[in-house]
């Protein structure tokens, strides 16, 4: 008898923290065309923090740099120091050298500058996500 549960990936819970309602809308829209994924989404630092001392459990967690009540890298600095394992890909429409070092250096797995390209969005979650082989990703996109 085929076992094919074992081939199904599970579902991937995602935390977004933007304070742009459009942004995370957006995100949401690009990570669910192409990934089975459960997507919360936090506007503020402090929320986001809330949501993770609730225990909800993520497998990712993207976010803003620029964030209202608690900073991006304040937010990715106390997460690290409870979850350091989970993948954290910070987002922001900086994209200087000292915004860049002070989220590695917090943290952060990855780092994407805004605008970025969907496809490239996309690739960057799949690794985050453990997906090895991007190209599942390009083909269930179509590309």
């Amino acid at each position: 008898m085929i076992n094919f549960s074992s081939k199904i990936a599970p579902r991937k819970h995602i935390l977004i923290v933007e304070d742009n309602r459009m942004h995370s809308e957006l995100l949401k829209i690009i990570i669910q065309s192409s990934f089975d994924a459960d997507i919360v989404i936090a506007e503020d630092g402090k929320e986001a923090l809330d949501k993770i001392t609730d225990g909800l459990i993520f497998d990712l967690i993207i976010i803003d740099i620029m964030l209202p009540k608690i900073n991006g890298l304040d937010v990715l600095r106390t997460i690290r120091k409870a979850y350091d394992k989970v993948p954290v890909l910070m987002l922001s429409a900086l994209n200087d050298k000292e915004t860049i070092d002070k989220s590695f250096a917090g943290g952060a797995t990855d780092y994407a500058a805004k605008p970025m390209r969907n496809e490239m969005l996309r690739d960057k979650i799949s690794i985050l996500l453990g997906g090895k082989d991007i190209q599942k990703t390009r083909i269930k996109r179509g590309i």
